[in-house]
């Protein structure tokens, strides 16, 4: 996908590690949503600490497990498909945070094999 280049859409979506969506993680369902609906690519990532709207922290210390983290799965697209999923996103999320931001992608490309010799 070399089109992809130029002023883009960048999508944070921040759920809690323990939310289920039809029986599964909400993050792992997401991230195969994206993929199905072929959004350019999509990446998560697992916090170590967060408080939200509730203002209940969640965090992760030696001898204490949350169990909730927080997770954020954030892609980049173009506008029209990022509006065209956002219905989709809202369905599935119980509690979290959506947000966009337009961003300028200025290489979107796959890697390259790589012999090691």
């Amino acid at each position: 996908m070399q089109g992809l280049k130029g002023q883009r859409v960048l999508m944070r979506i921040h759920v809690g590690e323990r939310e289920k969506y039809e029986g599964k993680p909400t993050y792992e369902q997401i991230v195969q949503l994206l993929r199905t609906r072929r959004l350019a690519g999509a990446t998560v990532f697992r916090g170590i600490m967060s408080f939200g709207a509730t203002a209940h922290v969640h965090t992760v210390k030696f001898l204490e497990l949350s169990g909730d983290l927080p997770i954020v799965i954030e892609c980049v697209d173009s506008a029209e498909k990022i509006d065209e999923i956002l219905p989709d996103l809202d369905s599935m999320i119980g509690g979290g945070l959506i947000t966009l931001e337009k961003v300028d992608v200025i290489v979107y490309r796959a890697g390259a094999e790589r012999s090691s010799g």
